[in-house]
């Protein structure tokens, strides 16, 4: 199997896979359609475009008059026009023809990949080959002048007549080369980035995350489904942990971004909403029955979680404030902000989240504004 062919089908195969096992593991299985039709497209490009090749190639030469713009030195082809019954006993015939004509050097059976055949020597070098088809046809094809001189010895041996063309019928799919072969593979190889992405997409459908980030995440879902040693709760805290990074992404994101309000705004929000989904995840994973590494683990992913929120609350109000953004729109900026100060959070020193508590540093009435 060649490197593209491996690449199409095995890489194929493997996002049709990912998105079937998306859709048993998170249901809805329309939001994975477009993975596994990209997945399907991946495997069968290669062969399609081969086959499309071919098929266009034959139509041409079907369209193209035989006898015009080929010669004998480029290759000859002849068919006949009738099918024999007994392969073996038509080569013989032909072979012991041929013998007898002294223009010929010599005659060897060879195995084809059809069945049995014969090559026939001539001119010191040239070779001209007798084959038949499953169907029973008999095809002469040769490089030389004389190629046509042993398809009358056949012909008058067998008592067939031939007809010249263009295709020859044991010519199967031509592989794609060159250049167009490069391409094709980075092509393929875009596609199956692309399948894979939407499988993210299907699992994690929200703008808050880009494909990378849906794409772990599903990562930390498959882990937890195919290793034995990953418990439910292994998996809950491994995306609230990643979450957490995300969140902190949120602040560098949040000052790099232009003079662009809504943009500011956009990575505040896709922080918030990473934020509510690792505490969602956290406490999915105390309600359960955590070992007590487990809980450690979650009350340390709660502190990171807690300093990246704080991290983000202050490049809001640095950005709100630093008179790179309008004022009527500096204002949502800082709104948007104190919200990463009011979060619910486990109470207690003993990270007991059956009962929360809101910590907020919003007055009353800016808690009620939503942005």
């Amino acid at each position: 199997m060649n490197k593209l062919r491996g690449l199409s089908w095995g890489g194929g195969a493997g996002v049709v896979v990912f998105a079937l096992w998306g859709v048993i593991h998170y249901g809805t299985p329309v939001r994975f359609l477009p993975a596994i039709a990209t997945g399907i497209v991946a495997a069968g490009l290669p062969y399609g475009l081969a086959r499309l090749n071919r098929a266009i190639t034959r139509l041409r030469r079907r369209l193209a008059d035989p006898e015009t713009g080929i010669s004998a030195e480029k290759g000859s082809v002849f068919v006949s026009k009738s099918s024999i019954d007994d392969p073996v006993e038509t080569l013989e015939t032909v072979r012991d023809a041929v013998k007898r004509d002294e223009e010929y050097d010599e005659t060897e059976r060879e195995a084809f990949e059809e069945g049995p055949g014969l090559s026939i020597r001539h001119g010191g070098f040239h070779n001209t080959f007798v084959r038949i088809t499953r169907g029973g046809r008999v095809v002469v094809t040769g490089a030389s002048e004389r190629t046509a001189d042993v398809r009358d010895v056949v012909g008058d041996a067998c008592s067939l007549t031939f007809d010249r063309t263009r295709e020859n019928p044991f010519q199967g799919l031509q592989p794609i080369k060159g250049a167009p072969r490069v391409f094709l593979g980075v092509f393929i190889f875009t596609l199956l980035v692309a399948g894979t992405a939407a499988v993210g997409a299907g699992a994690y459908p929200t703008d808050a995350y880009n494909p990378a980030e849906r794409v772990v995440l599903v990562g930390i879902d498959v882990q937890g489904d195919v290793d034995p040693s990953v418990s439910e709760t292994d998996t809950q805290l491994s995306k609230a942990s990643f979450l957490a990074d995300v969140v902190a992404e949120g602040e560098t994101e949040v000052r790099w971004a232009q003079n662009d309000s809504e943009l500011v705004a956009q990575q505040g929000r896709n922080a918030l909403r990473a934020s509510n989904d690792a505490r969602r995840y956290l406490a999915s994973a105390r309600a359960g029955s955590p070992t007590s590494e487990q809980l450690e683990r979650a009350d340390r992913i709660e502190r990171r979680l807690r300093a990246a929120e704080q991290s983000v609350a202050e490049a809001l109000s640095e950005r709100a404030t630093d008179g790179s953004i309008p004022e009527e729109n500096a204002t949502k900026l800082s709104r948007l902000g104190d919200r990463f100060e009011s979060v619910e959070r486990p109470s207690g020193d003993d990270g007991d989240a059956t009962t929360t508590e809101r910590v907020t540093r919003l007055a009353p009435h800016a808690r009620a504004v939503a942005f």
